[in-house]
This record gives C-alpha cells, structure tokens and sequence, in this order.
C-alpha cells in the first residue's frame, strides 16, 4: 500500500463503501420499490392494531396507495413522538399517522395531497361544565401526546399542558381528573370517544379545520407516486369508500 496508485484505489473504494452506507432508506427502497412506513398503531380508528394485525383508515390509505404506486410497505410501529425523530434519522420513509399539513412542517417536510379533511375538538370530564371554548382553557392542565399540535394548541389557549404516550392515557388521567381537558380530532370524537367508555364528553363547536397527508422527508421521491395514486382513488371513490367504511361519511374532502 506504498504507493500512490493503490492508495488511490483504496481510498476510491472505500468512498464507494461509505457513500453505499450513507445512501438514505428513500434511494435505497426506491430501487427496490420498497417504502419504509411509521405509525403509531395505537390511535384508533385510525391506526391501530386488531387481533394483533395493523389496520386503521391510514393504514387502508396507505395500503392502497402503495399498491397503485408498486410500492412493498414495510411498518414500523413506535410512540407518536418517535415519528418525526425516525423520518429525520432516515430510519423510515413515510409516516401514515393522521399527521397535520402546517406552513411550520411543509417548511422542513414534503407531504402528499390531504386525503383527510376534519377538524378538532375539546373534552372534558363528565362532571366539568366551566369549559366550552378554547379561551376556558387559559389557566388549565391539558393532557396531549406528545408531539401533537394539540399541545401547542393549548399552550396557545394559555394552558399548562402534561404530556402523554398516548391517547389512552390522556383519557384515563381526564376521567380521574388529573387533568381539566383534552383535545383530538372530531373523528376520534365521533367513533372511538364512545366505545373507549370514559366519563368525558366532548364540548363546543369544531375548530382548527385541519387536512392530514402522508408525511416525507423534503423532496422526497415518493410525493409525486403517491399523490397521482391518491387522485386516482379520490376519482373512483375508493377514498371516499374507506371513509364510509371507518365513519359512514367521505372524510377526504
């Protein structure tokens, strides 16, 4: 290795290695048409899992996209605040997870078209009537997962906010009154609030319409696949089928 040519080869080669292991999931996958796919599969009806199978509207969504774009899915389930962190390390592709599309993420993400249009709402406990409205929550406890624009919400609102792994967990502290309030997707509200059987009740009117898309790194190579998938399914109603299928009504636009 004394001399020069076979210093240059060497170092040439191992160029080549490292710059292999530094490729990222998305170059990797795109040529084994494989996509990387992060949910939190415990944020029913929308991801979660069933006779320990990962199913959900998100989950649907997903599946179907991939199938149109001739993607594989591989899943990786993980707590909601690990999402983000996972995209930006690379150790994922995609979240499919309800995530919002905000000015403050497209900044540092890319996201496919919405395919959910809802809206958010406050719940309390059973017993508390004081809270209504957004401005009622100004010098309460609201619990939220964390990572969730929920929280910045209600720090907004001028709430304290006590974070959580899961959406659960919130309920069981709203209903134990370790918390004054909570706040989740009217969808939530609609199909899951009743059958999880807490002493809370959703409160006052809808707000903060939200659209939620599949979440990417910047520029990433899949936006383009999935979103003519997802026209293709707004088009011929299958979005609006797997809507009807989890909440009786088209919930993509």
């Amino acid at each position: 290795m004394k001399h020069g040519l076979k210093l240059a080869v060497a170092a040439l080669s191992t160029a080549g290695v490292l710059a292999a292991c530094g490729a990222s999931n998305e170059e990797a996958n795109k040529d084994e048409k494989v996509v990387t796919v992060g949910t939190e599969a415990t944020y029913p009806p929308f991801t979660y899992k069933e006779k320990g199978k990962l199913t959900g509207y998100d989950i649907d969504v997903m599946n179907e996209v991939a199938k149109r774009a001739g993607y594989k899915i591989e899943y990786k389930a993980m707590d909601f605040k690990g999402l983000i962190p996972a995209l930006d390390s690379k150790r994922i592709d995609v979240i499919a997870n309800q995530m919002g599309i905000t000015d403050e993420r497209k900044e540092k993400y890319a996201f496919s078209d919405a395919y959910t249009v809802s809206g958010s709402t406050i719940i309390v406990n059973n017993k508390t009537n004081d809270i209504k409205t957004l401005d009622d929550l100004k010098g309460k406890t609201v619990g939220s997962t964390q990572g969730s624009l929920y929280a910045k919400t209600a720090e907004e609102a001028g709430a304290k906010v006590k974070y959580y792994k899961g959406a659960n967990q919130v309920l069981k502290d709203l209903e134990a009154g370790r918390v004054d309030a909570a706040m989740n997707d009217r969808l939530f509200v609609l199909t899951e609030l009743k059958k999880a059987g807490y002493k809370v009740k959703a409160v006052g009117e809808t707000f903060d319409k939200n659209e939620s898309g599949l979440m990417m790194a910047k520029n990433s190579k899949y936006a383009e696949d999935f979103n003519k998938a997802l026209a293709e399914m707004q088009k011929d109603g299958t979005l609006a089928d797997i809507g009807k299928k989890y909440f009786n009504e088209d919930i993509s636009k």
